[in-house]
């Protein structure tokens, strides 16, 4: 499942493909780990099963960012609470990529502690981003031949723009309106425009990450009703299977979604979306990947 991507044609927009995803994609290994732990596999072992689309919370350190979930640090899989540093992680999705020129991956960032959104975007560019040729950094939706062997950047961080510094080719996908669904969303899913610089906005995602239901509500008033009729636009769909509460942690939580997605039939070239999960097995990424053939 390391090349899946190689047989999608090279004109399909990233949004136009199905793929699976993984949320706080770097706790494998975390403090607090009963209730921040999410997946069993390191961030190149995820990419290896087929996640294309990976989920990075940040935190400033210094002029580094470490990996957290909330407050909770993330620590290398190896190391006796060493702190997971996005160095580390940037470094696996670039020995992947070399060897899998075919692929791309969607490297989501966000400021889940410690210093404000706007001083963490600003470490990010000038230490991650700025000189960094792995990435496209374009605020707008690619197509697969674009960036093929490239990281896309989706932005969900603010950015101090009041020198004029930044614009629609530096910061990647403008993802900063980011909805935030603690509670139940009416119509299932948020409609977002993808705002941009240059005032012409075209592109929208469309979000359900409603984590804070119980794990049926969840599947059937929320993920059921976007699988059975995920908009066809061309935005970005973004499906989070993944949600905790004081009676289900992550991995409970999952064990009930990943069952119930496991025994639905989905549809060759009907468009899902990106399919965000936590504790993904090969099996279920599997099962979204063919869905493109």
């Amino acid at each position: 499942m390391n090349d899946w991507m190689k047989n999608i044609p090279d004109d399909f927009l990233l949004s136009e493909i199905n793929l699976p995803g993984s949320h706080d994609s770097c706790s494998e290994k975390v403090q607090f780990s009963y209730f921040s732990k999410c997946h069993d596999l390191s961030v190149f072992e995820q990419l290896n099963i087929g996640i294309r689309f990976l989920d990075i919370r940040l935190e400033k350190m210094g002029n580094k960012l470490k990996t957290v979930h909330g407050i909770s640090d993330c620590y290398k899989p190896m190391k006796a609470k060493e702190n997971l540093l996005l160095d580390d992680v940037l470094n696996d999705c670039k020995t992947f990529l070399k060897a899998n020129p075919s692929e791309t991956i969607i490297v989501s960032i966000k400021r889940d502690h410690g210093a404000p959104s706007e001083e963490t975007f600003d470490v990010f560019y000038e230490n991650y981003l700025q000189c960094d040729p792995f990435w496209y950094k374009e605020n707008r939706i690619p197509t697969l031949c674009e960036v093929r062997g490239k990281l896309v950047l989706l932005n969900r961080c603010c950015v101090n723009n009041d020198d004029g510094k930044f614009t629609d080719s530096d910061t990647g996908l403008n993802f900063s309106g980011w909805p935030h669904q603690a509670k139940p969303v009416s119509d299932g899913y948020s409609v977002v425009p993808i705002p941009r610089r240059d005032g012409k906005t075209t592109d929208k995602y469309f979000v359900q990450d409603m984590y804070k239901l119980s794990p049926k509500k969840k599947w059937y008033s929320a993920i059921l009703p976007l699988l059975q009729d995920p908009p066809q636009h061309n935005g970005i769909i973004f499906n989070f299977f993944s949600g905790s509460n004081f009676t289900y942690a992550p991995r409970r939580y999952s064990k009930y979604i990943c069952k119930r997605f496991l025994k639905y039939d989905l549809v060759s070239f009907k468009k899902y979306g990106w399919i965000i999960l936590d504790f993904p097995t090969e099996k279920i990424c599997r099962k979204i990947i063919i869905t493109n053939f």
